[in-house]
């Protein structure tokens, strides 16, 4: 029968997956998720038309995830780490932002997660300024900032702690994304007190959170399962505050393509869920 858990659980799925959204759909009606998180990517259509209704007719509630950086979409500091012709990448920010309001329209979706994105070494002031622009822009009341972390494969990334996200929202975005394994990376990277800094996104209104793990001590984001050896993820402090907050979805990210491995970390999720009872 349909097994319904006190929290709010879902799982990524690539805009255009058929694969994945077909095993999603199955843990879907089962009870094991409750949601899943539609990362937009740019598609030609009618390929993206046809890819959105096939994610509709799944009925599942879904939030949508912003193309980002790697998707050609950097909103602080679009010529950063580019050789595109400033149009061409300007053409390709209007394409790729209106197919993911689009999205969440055709979807309902209530969120739309935004990374600032990333700057080039001596730019933040200036990505600070032209993300303001980019929020004036697209403006939209479900646009929700994610936190990240500060740095990856060498370059830095805008809006790394809860302080830093609230000033980068400035009141025009309300709604804000906790990505644990990111604040993670962060609290390495700059010595800092994780289950502190954790504490510090009371003050935000948190509509989602992301989780994943890292290696023990590590600056960098994996998407590791929950349940890797090498896992250093806080899980205590982490599932105290998801215990707290029951419900705020909570979003389960991986890289891997290989759809399996969110049916053995929603069993995985339970198992945790369940050993932090008395937190």
């Amino acid at each position: 029968g349909r097994y319904m858990a006190d929290y709010n659980l879902g799982c990524t799925v690539q805009l255009d997956d058929e694969q994945t959204l077909a095993l999603l759909a199955g843990l879907y009606k089962v009870g094991r998720i409750r949601h899943i998180q539609v990362q937009a990517v740019p598609l030609p259509r009618p390929f993206f038309s046809e890819s959105l209704e096939r994610v509709a007719a799944t009925g599942i509630p879904s939030v949508v995830h912003a193309p980002h950086h790697s998707h050609g979409v950097n909103p602080c500091a679009p010529a950063a780490y580019e050789d595109r012709p400033a149009a061409d990448i300007k053409e390709h920010i209007e394409l790729a932002m209106s197919q993911a309001l689009e999205a969440a329209d055709v979807l309902g979706a209530e969120t739309i997660v935004l990374h600032a994105g990333r700057y080039e070494p001596g730019g933040r002031s200036a990505a600070v300024e032209e993300f303001s622009r980019f929020l004036d822009t697209w403006a939209d009341p479900r646009l929700t900032l994610e936190n990240l972390p500060s740095v990856y494969a060498g370059y830095p990334l805008l809006g790394n702690t809860a302080g830093e996200l609230a000033t980068l929202a400035g009141g025009k975005m309300t709604r804000f994304c906790l990505d644990f394994p990111h604040l993670a990376c962060t609290a390495n990277h700059r010595q800092l007190s994780f289950a502190a800094e954790l504490e510090r996104f009371k003050t935000l209104n948190v509509a989602l959170h992301h989780l994943s793990n890292l290696r023990c001590g590590s600056i960098t984001d994996e998407h590791l399962e929950l349940d890797h050896p090498d896992g250093g993820l806080d899980l205590a402090a982490v599932f105290a505050r998801l215990r707290r907050h029951p419900a705020v979805p909570v979003t389960l990210e991986y890289k891997q393509d290989v759809p399996e491995v969110y049916a053995r970390q929603v069993r995985v999720f339970a198992g945790l869920w369940e050993d932090h009872a008395g937190n």
